[in-house]
């Protein structure tokens, strides 16, 4: 059901600060819900949970270039219109950004923000051809078996190998993108989010975003003091799977979440699916994304470091990773032997 042009919904990809929320202040004075996102991986995530009515957005970003998201955005959502606003006015680039699905372009800076308005309910029109090519590129995308879009995406999301965070000394490998890893350093404690998804997810490059777009505001509040979610494995999951669940995306997706105390040799953690290691796998409930409401539970387990866990999943797909916690001391740093 569509909404009024007053109730229509906008999502605004742009990273540059001032632009996005001067366009987002005037949308919300004309009574558009605004939802604004700061990168292409963002957007991405927005589509998927705030199904907007048209999206605006740039093509010269970090990280995901405007291209990639706007073919991503129109192959999955052919029937959400994409309008370009960029400072990029080379005539290759305003063609490539229509050949990969956006509506229309508008380039910056924009004297007359009444131009926005006027695209908006321009690409919001129906008409026949163009709902029949729609509808034929959704029945397109519906009958791939899986997303070119979702490596792509998930290689920029993925952290480097070897890094620091603090005094974790952290080194990982993974045999495909879809097994991935994240860290968040909390306060005496390292908080380890695993996720494992499929290739023939349909909507796998969006979940990827999803959980990305997520677990970091949250992350952003956690430092700012406002909540107390990382301190807790079982509440990081039942997070995700209630935010998973409302989105409508219909997937299973296997993840678990793992605190690492600084002050003990000890592991807190809860699992959502994952089948392996041992210890892992008999403390899984249900992965996310099924039931919206699930009891997750957390778990203790004796460690020392390094801690070295192996994943592997039903596809025999790998996830090595290895955590040493690293000791200060006068004029030096050094690794706690095992």
């Amino acid at each position: 059901m569509r909404h009024s042009m007053s109730q229509r919904k906008i999502l605004i990809i742009e990273d540059e600060a001032v632009f996005r929320m001067t366009l987002g202040a005037y949308l919300r004075s004309k009574n558009f819900l605004v939802l604004e996102t700061r990168s292409g991986v963002e957007g991405l995530a927005g589509v998927a949970m705030f199904q907007p009515d048209v999206v605006l957005c740039d093509l010269h970003m970090p990280g995901m270039p405007g291209h990639q998201v706007i073919n991503c955005i129109h192959r999955r959502y052919p029937y959400i219109p994409v309008i370009v606003i960029s400072g990029m006015v080379k005539f290759d680039d305003i063609t490539r950004a229509l050949r990969e699905g956006a509506c229309d372009y508008l380039p910056k800076p924009i004297t007359d923000w009444n131009v926005v308005t006027e695209a908006i309910q321009e690409c919001s029109l129906d008409n026949g051809p163009t709902s029949h090519y729609k509808e034929l590129q959704q029945h397109r995308y519906l009958l791939r078996k899986d997303d070119y879009t979702a490596t792509k995406l998930m290689q920029i999301m993925q952290k480097p190998s070897p890094m620091q965070l603090g005094q974790w000394q952290i080194d990982f490998s993974s045999t495909t993108p879809l097994l991935y890893v994240d860290f968040y350093p909390v306060e005496n404690a390292l908080m380890v989010v695993i996720v494992e998804l499929y290739a023939g997810m349909l909507d796998v490059a969006f979940v990827a975003a999803m959980i990305k777009f997520l677990l970091d505001p949250l992350y952003r509040e956690y430092k700012q003091n406002e909540n107390q979610l990382f301190d807790s494995p079982r509440r990081v999951l039942g997070y995700l799977n209630s935010h998973i669940c409302q989105s409508g995306i219909l997937c299973n997706i296997n993840c678990s979440a793992l605190l690492l105390s600084d002050k003990t040799e000890m592991v807190h953690f809860a699992n959502a699916g994952l089948s392996s290691p041992h210890w892992l796998k008999k403390a899984a409930n249900l992965s996310l994304g099924l039931l919206p409401e699930v009891a997750y539970q957390n778990f203790n387990k004796e460690i020392s470091y390094p801690f070295e866990m192996t994943i592997q999943s039903e596809i025999d797909h790998e996830l090595v990773l290895k955590i040493s916690k690293m000791q200060h001391t006068k004029g030096a740093t050094s690794v706690v032997a095992p």
